[in-house]
Order: structure tokens, then C-alpha cells, then sequence
């Protein structure tokens, strides 16, 4: 088996976990230690067979993550700058979605409330604080949605 059928193998194991970017790929083959004219060669290979394709995988990544561990816009930029995506593709992923922060800050607010029903008012705030911001959102933002749970209808969501 040549280089670059090993590199080919390889790379194709990689995506049975789950899709790469063109860069991820690149430093993952060149870990398990392929040249980088063979790497190279195997990544222009997978484009053109349209495996490797950084816009699909920005958006199927957004996608991900907006059903499991909803996150704010500036965090999913983020994420996939840091996993090599170019900014005219984050751009593009993000424009194809519809991601009301406002809405969606409320709904992970309603979803930890009902599990934290017992916590002291205090605690309970500082905590769905902290989990808000982990999760990129603004603090203007977590804010607003707070007061506006707390104020609207005697706060029934609170107790």
C-alpha cells in the first residue's frame, strides 16, 4: 500500500467519526505522519470528489450545534474559525440559518429553571449567568432575557 493510499484510508476513517475541515484534515494527516506533498494531494482529491468541503461543513456543523449545545453567533464563528474554516465561509454558514438570540437565550433559560426549582433565587441567577455566558451570549443580552422572565406575569417560570 503506497503513502497516499494509507493517507486516503486514513483520512476516510477520520470522517466515519465525523466531518473535518480542509485544515483539520491537513494537521491530522500530517500528525500520523504524511508528507505534506501527499497530504496535499489527498485533500485537493477529497475536494474534487466533494468529501472535503469546508461550506458544507461549516453549516452541518452550525446545524450540530444549534440542536445539541445551542451557543450564541460570536461562539459558533469562533468555533469554526478555530478549526480552520475561512471567514467567507463561517459568513456564508451563518447567513443560511435563522438564530434569534434573543429567543434562544429564553429557551435555555426555561429549560435549566425546571431544574432548578430548589436553588435559592440568588444562586439560581448566577448560575444561569454563567452557563449563558460559557455559551457565547452577551451579558446585555442574558440580562434583558432575565428581567423580561422576572417582570413578565409575576414570574411564574422563578418559582
Amino acid at each position: 500500500m503506497t503513502e497516499e493510499e494509507r493517507a486516503r484510508a486514513y483520512l476516510l476513517k477520520l470522517f466515519r467519526y465525523r466531518p473535518r475541515s480542509r485544515s483539520e484534515a491537513f494537521v491530522r494527516l500530517r500528525q500520523k505522519g504524511f508528507s505534506e506533498a501527499v497530504v496535499t494531494s489527498v485533500l485537493e482529491e477529497a475536494v474534487r470528489a466533494g468529501i472535503l468541503d469546508d461550506a458544507k461543513f461549516a453549516q452541518l456543523w452550525i446545524a450540530d450545534r444549534l440542536a445539541r449545545r445551542p451557543r450564541s453567533r460570536r461562539l459558533l464563528e469562533r468555533e469554526l474559525q478555530e478549526l480552520g474554516v475561512a471567514p467567507e465561509e463561517i459568513q456564508k454558514a451563518l447567513e443560511h440559518i435563522e438564530l434569534d438570540e434573543e429567543a434562544l437565550v429564553k429557551q435555555l433559560i426555561a429549560e435549566r429553571l425546571s431544574q432548578m426549582r430548589s436553588l435559592d433565587e440568588t444562586i439560581r441567577q448566577r448560575r444561569l449567568i454563567g452557563f449563558l455566558r460559557r455559551r457565547g451570549f452577551s451579558e446585555r443580552l442574558i440580562r434583558r432575557a432575565l428581567r423580561e422572565l422576572e417582570g413578565g406575569g409575576g414570574s411564574p417560570s422563578w418559582e
